[in-house]
């Protein structure tokens, strides 16, 4: 062969009279449009995740004897579903006639942008998660003798209500690290969901993005 294939390709994509240009142009299309839809896919399964878990949390917190608590899981995990749909409408304006260089990019800044405005939710979500978790912990630990046997076998230890003020400060410290460090959980948990295809999103942009350049 007298061109190689990435030379045709680059002819075909810089060159939009080459007679190879509108079947280049179409491998892009392929390429970006399945990586996109598998992206939204991927939201999707997320989304029906949230559902779940909401539903399944209020099961499980009604056997616990702690319904209120879980209760305001499942709210904030629905609020999470419901502004996940919220963030999916933005992607949805964006427009598909641009090329697929372009489209691919606004959706690699739409989705930056989205994953940013939930880090900053998730920052006071996480230790929201946490405080329930105690609450659920110290409502257990009420209705047990635990408490009685503490108060018999250790006098001197300050109690707050029913709780230790070691147990408060312990939590308080606690609370505060994950809100701290939630940025981070985000990132993390993200990573580890999405953290492949979003490599695979920002490979093909820098991929297309060399090949214009020539």
């Amino acid at each position: 062969m007298k061109n190689s294939i990435e030379v045709i390709w680059k002819e075909g994509f810089l060159n939009e009279k080459s007679l190879v240009a509108p079947k280049i142009n179409d491998l892009y299309n392929q390429k970006s449009k399945h990586l996109v839809d598998k992206m939204k896919r991927m939201f999707k399964v997320n989304l029906i995740v949230i559902v779940i878990m909401a539903i399944l949390f209020l099961i499980i917190y009604y056997f616990l004897d702690a319904i209120w608590q879980g209760a305001a899981v499942s709210v904030l995990l629905l609020l999470t579903a419901w502004y996940s749909i919220r963030q999916k409408r933005s992607i949805k304006t964006l427009d598909h006639g641009a090329t697929s260089l372009d489209y691919l990019k606004s959706f690699d800044r739409s989705i930056k942008d989205a994953l940013s405005e939930d880090e900053k939710i998730l920052r006071f979500t996480y230790p929201l998660y946490f405080l329930i978790a105690m609450s659920t912990i110290w409502s257990a630990w009420n209705k047990g003798p635990i408490t009685s046997k503490m108060y018999q076998k250790y006098p001197d230890v300050i109690f707050i209500g029913s709780v230790p003020l070691f147990a408060w400060i312990i939590a308080g410290v606690a609370t505060l690290l994950m809100f701290y460090f939630s940025d981070r959980i985000y990132r993390w948990d993200v990573g580890l969901i999405y953290g492949r295809v979003f490599r695979k999103l920002e490979e093909t942009i820098a991929e297309m993005e060399k090949l214009k350049q020539g």
